[in-house]
């Protein structure tokens, strides 16, 4: 859940020179340079230089192009990939034994530590609001060295919406764990979040009073429509984003004959769930209605 040693230096031989280059540049702060030498910067002076970078990336660049610090081709690469930040407030919603969850309002993120774990430096609670940057390192996600917290405190009602969101995440793509993300989903990353929209279909349908039989009979024909057919698209769809346009060619190149039971039963539990909006629930249910 953190950097090896030597990446803990590294990043540090980059990042302490880039924050000086642009403390030089904007005359921020008169003993900043000596800080940094003496490896002794404070996390109050460092916000207000690292504040003034991610507003400006052109200091960036230029930190890049004059290259003060003789840094090598590699990490002049590493700096140029911080182009690819998030900068925002998130919730750290849980922690697993590889990363640290970081929610905000369109997606998760996995994020490493740098010298400790996350959970050791939040004392493991969570949830909990933060504001931070999250940069990429080698394949992983990072945060910029400064995590600043809210005073907040939640409610159950609370803590249940944000296990929500995160379970929307999960069968929506997963957690993203490198930045930029990969522009099209994997068909292994759709097929694991079909799966887990399967189970709580399933799981729902035994819950309004179906058999077993019926159950496993509903979920596999919804898994042959996610196998056999959107994880055979250009793109890969995850069942979240059928639509009535999918079902529409599904029949043109299905020759199988389609049990549309199985569809509107999945159709409602998307609905009735809040998976997908009522009106595209609606739309769907009409073209299904058309094939009956």
């Amino acid at each position: 859940m953190h950097l090896a040693v030597k990446d803990v230096k590294r990043f540090y031989d980059i990042w302490f020179p880039l924050l000086d280059y642009v403390n030089k540049k904007h005359k921020l702060l008169p003993e900043f340079s000596k800080s940094v030498r003496n490896r002794t910067v404070s996390p109050e002076d460092a916000i207000v230089v690292r504040d003034v970078l991610w507003e400006d990336d052109s200091l960036r660049e230029g930190f890049i192009a004059e290259n003060p610090a003789n840094l090598s081709t590699n990490d002049l690469a590493l700096v140029k990939s911080w182009q690819h930040r998030v900068h925002d407030d998130f919730f750290i919603s849980h922690y697993t034994k590889s990363y640290a969850v970081f929610m905000n309002d369109t997606a998760a993120y996995g994020v490493h530590g740098i010298s400790d774990p996350i959970e050791v430096m939040t004392g493991g609670f969570a949830p909990i609001f933060v504001n931070t940057v999250l940069i990429p390192f080698e394949g992983r996600i990072i945060y910029d060295s400064i995590i600043s917290g809210y005073n907040i405190s939640f409610g159950s009602g609370y803590k249940h919406d944000i296990k929500e969101k995160y379970r929307n995440v999960q069968e929506q793509g997963g957690v993203i764990t490198q930045l930029p993300p990969d522009p099209v989903p994997t068909i292994s990353a759709v097929r694991q979040s079909n799966k887990k929209v399967l189970i709580a279909f399933r799981r729902e349908l035994g819950r309004v009073g179906l058999s077993p039989q019926k159950m496993e009979e509903h979920k596999e024909n919804m898994a042959a429509f996610s196998d056999n057919f959107l994880l055979n698209q250009p793109v890969p769809v995850f069942l979240l984003d059928v639509t009535s346009d999918l079902i529409h060619r599904y029949v043109e190149t299905t020759g199988e004959k389609i049990n549309w039971v199985s569809f509107k039963r999945f159709a409602r539990f998307l609905r009735d769930t809040y998976r997908i909006d009522w009106d595209d629930a609606e739309d769907i249910l009409k073209t299904i209605a058309q094939y009956q």
